[in-house]
């Protein structure tokens, strides 16, 4: 076989894969499930650490701990200390609990989709908000780093709110902040907005590159740019997400959010484009 057919079967093979992705998304929407959360997917700076151990990835004053959600779920957290802490650190759970009491805001962290908790920018802001001397509390949802189960966008919310309610126990009064970025703009508005509607509301909501919804997202996204041209784009993929349960519709939860709300959006983000983030700032204040 001569180069140019090798040639052409590698293009007939490509634009085949490349017609057929979307019909395979239609027909295994599961497909769509793992795009949406990546999941399996880990950083390879992280791949060969222990999540048991944050100091290994530089973080000071931090210990991990798990928390049993449900039958199916058991989540991993990292609980950072406000840089003003002092060294004086026990590895009790007793003085851990106790410091969540002492008056520095908390800060719940929901990360965005793909790796764990220890992706190396998540570790950065950690370490940028313990040096603002904040408490900040991060989790894997189910299926995510050393976290149990499967994830949902529902099982997501569960998980967040779980540990929401456990930090809210132990931290008397102090103000408790709930901060999510990218796919965790969306779990984090649905969590607030049931705080809100539940009589429970957390102290403020900071959204890092949020989206409107699932749908709009995926059709800006960069994964989706070869393939939202085809006429059968939304009845492929788009429709696989109503298919599989997966909607995080910010621009819609927002509407119940009573507290105070942050919107944080890089003009240069290549992965959540800046104008969802200000439909998203549109539609807050549009409540107001």
């Amino acid at each position: 076989m001569d180069l140019w057919a090798v040639f052409g079967w590698t293009g007939g093979g490509l634009c085949a894969l490349y017609v057929l992705l979307p019909f395979l998304v239609r027909f295994y929407p599961w497909i769509a499930h793992r795009i949406v959360f990546l999941h399996f997917v880990e950083h390879p700076k992280v791949v060969f650490k222990d999540l048991k151990k944050p100091e290994s990835f530089g973080l000071k004053n931090t210990r991990n701990f798990y928390l049993d959600v449900d039958d199916e779920s058991t989540i991993g957290v990292w609980h950072t200390l406000p840089g003003n802490a002092g060294d004086q650190i026990d590895d009790n759970d007793e003085f851990w609990e106790k410091k969540l009491q002492e008056g520095q805001p908390i800060i719940l962290y929901l990360h965005g989709n793909s790796s764990s908790r220890a992706q190396p920018h998540r570790v950065e802001l950690l370490k940028l908000l313990s040096k603002l001397n904040y408490h900040v509390l991060a989790l894997d949802y189910r299926g995510f780093g050393d976290s149990t189960g499967f994830p949902s966008e529902d099982g997501c919310v569960a998980d967040s709110y779980f540990l929401y309610k456990w930090v809210r126990k132990r931290s008397a009064q102090v103000p408790v902040i709930i901060w999510g970025h990218s796919l965790g703009t969306g779990i984090g508005t649905k969590l607030t907005k049931q705080l809100c509607d539940n009589g429970e509301p957390p102290d403020g909501l900071v959204l890092q590159a949020p989206f409107t919804n699932l749908k709009h997202v995926s059709k800006l996204h960069p994964f989706a740019a070869l393939f939202r041209f085809l006429p059968w784009f939304d009845w492929a993929i788009v429709s696989a997400l109503d298919r599989i349960g997966l909607h995080f519709k910010t621009d819609e939860h927002i509407a119940s959010v009573t507290v105070p709300i942050l919107l944080l959006h890089a003009e240069d983000d290549f992965t959540v484009p800046h104008e969802l983030g200000e439909l998203v700032s549109t539609r807050a204040f549009q409540i107001l």
